[in-house]
This record gives structure tokens, sequence and C-alpha cells, in this order.
């Protein structure tokens, strides 16, 4: 089986349990972007770079803290040095949320997710992969009238052949919910 449908099969699994109480859900969707960090050997090649996301939400209202959301990410960075081109990452994420205070107006969160990357390199080597990758971090949802913003960072770790490139997506968004 290859890494592709193994993902595809864990994602499954995941996410079944949020789809099957959808029917009494919230569901939303949100955007968010700001910068991203590299780290370990990413940090040697290339310099800060940007993140932009898409996300959907999905909040059972069979659970008073636990909420899930589907991450589309772009982050893009480019080469340091005498090296032009750049690096880019497009990651589709499944995530689990866990609200530390439900309820309040301003609620600290904690997530973790798992997903799948599409990593490319425009440098002399032009390269391009797909790979199984993880995130964990926290955030900050504040509450408004009609839609919530939030802060959040992550660290994200995407398993490649030769080693592991992990960057720290800092963001700001926007969530709106029915």
């Amino acid at each position: 089986m290859n890494r592709l449908s193994k993902f595809a099969t864990v994602a499954v699994l995941i996410l079944t349990p949020a789809v099957v109480s959808a029917q009494s859900s919230t569901v939303g969707f949100g955007v968010s972007g700001g910068l991203s960090l590299p780290t370990g050997d990413l940090s040697n090649a290339v310099d800060a770079g940007y993140s932009l996301a898409g996300h959907l939400f999905l909040k059972p209202s069979t659970t008073e803290s636990l909420r899930f959301r589907g991450d589309v990410s772009f982050d893009r960075f480019a080469y340091s040095g005498d090296i032009s081109g750049t690096f880019t990452s497009l990651g589709f994420m499944a995530n689990a949320l866990v609200d530390l205070t439900p309820g309040e107006s301003v609620t600290p969160y904690l997530l973790g997710g798992l997903g799948a990357f599409n990593t490319k390199s425009s440098d002399v080597a032009n390269s391009s992969s797909t790979n199984f990758g993880v995130q964990a971090g926290a955030g900050l949802n504040f509450q408004l009238s009609g839609f919530s913003t939030f802060v959040e960072a992550k660290y994200v770790n995407v398993f490649t052949a030769d080693n592991a490139t992990g960057y720290v997506p800092i963001t700001f968004g926007f969530r709106f919910s029915r």
C-alpha cells in the first residue's frame, strides 16, 4: 500500500466520527495567513516565508471542548544566499482541536493533526515530492458577533525521503459559522 492510500485510510478513520455527528453540529469555514519560519535543515537553505490557509471547521454538538478542522495550506520560502528559487509546501491536513476554556469569549486551544504535503523546490534540482506530515500547536480564539478571529502557532513536520522538513507558521485568521 503506498503512502497516499495509507494517508487516505487514516484520514477516513479519523474523520468518520465527526461526519457521523455532523447532522447536529456547527459547521464553519475560515481563512488565515501569516509568517512561516523554517526550522532545522530547511532554515539553513531558505529565509522566512509566508503561509496562507483555508479551513473547514466542524464542532459536534455532543462535545463541549472538541472540534475538528480540515486545512488546505500553502507555505512559500525563498532560498537564501546565492541560490535563486523557491521552496513551497502545499498541505492537506485533518486536525483535532481541544478548547481549554469552552464557552468563553477568549478561548485558548491546542491542535494536532496529520496529512499529506506536496513540497516543491524550484532551484537547480527542480524537485517535487508528496509525503506524510504532522502538525501540533496552540492558539487563541476570539469570539465576536457573527464570526471569530484566531491567532495560532504550530510546528509542521513533513517526513521527506532524506530527512524531515520543518517549519512554524504563525498566523492570524477569521472563522465564520452557520
